[in-house]
C-alpha cells in the first residue's frame, strides 16, 4: 500500500529543502524535469516538488 505525506513551507524551496535533508538522511536527489509536474527532486521514493499557489 502506497503511503503518502505531504509538507509545505513557505520559508525554502524544494531545492534548499533538498540541500538541508539530504545530508540528515543520507539521501542523494536527482534534478528531474516532467512536462506534467516541472521540475522535481527524487530520491528512491522521495522527492520535492516545488508547487505554487495561484494568486488571488
Amino acid at each position: 500500500m502506497t503511503d503518502h505525506h505531504t509538507y509545505g513551507t513557505s520559508t525554502h524551496t524544494a531545492g534548499e529543502l533538498v540541500r538541508l535533508v539530504s545530508g540528515r538522511l543520507g539521501l542523494v536527489f536527482t534534478e528531474r524535469d516532467s512536462d506534467d509536474r516541472g521540475v522535481y527532486h527524487l530520491a528512491g521514493r522521495d522527492e520535492f516538488i516545488e508547487e505554487f499557489a495561484p494568486a488571488e
